[in-house]
């Protein structure tokens, strides 16, 4: 709730060190105690491109790249409430609950996981809602 006087506090987490987006949004934003991660595809350092073939590869890099934007706003993997994961092919969700677990080994997130349609050659991507630490 903001105070009688004051403005809600709203930045945008953005920087080079961090994984490029597929569009014109940003990585993250973070506002007040609060951080949203937008969808992190596995890329890596190529831009539009992803990180490998198979979805394995893609969706530990997805999580890599979500964990440097949670770094980046002021968060880290255990303060994360809440998981999107998006992924082309329900079949894959063994192994999806297998690096979920890795990532988040003690106290999970919630998580809500669909089937979608990704941009070609892509399989997963992941968002999330975390606190900050001050």
């Amino acid at each position: 709730m903001t105070q009688a006087g004051s403005s809600p506090e709203r930045t945008v987490i953005a920087g080079e060190d961090l994984p490029p987006t597929l569009g014109p949004y940003s990585a993250g934003v973070r506002a007040g105690d609060v951080l949203y991660v937008s969808g992190q595809p596995g890329v890596g350092n190529v831009p539009g491109e992803p990180v490998g073939p198979t979805f394995g590869e893609q969706a530990r890099q997805a999580f890599a790249n979500l964990e440097r934007v949670l770094l980046a706003g002021g968060s880290r993997p255990e303060l994360v409430v809440n998981v999107t994961v998006m992924l082309t092919d329900v079949g894959d969700f063994p192994e999806l609950n297998e690096i979920f677990a890795e990532v988040f080994p003690v106290d999970p997130p919630a998580r809500v996981s669909m089937q979608i349609g990704l941009a070609p050659g892509f399989h997963i991507t992941v968002a999330c809602t975390a606190l900050v630490e001050d």
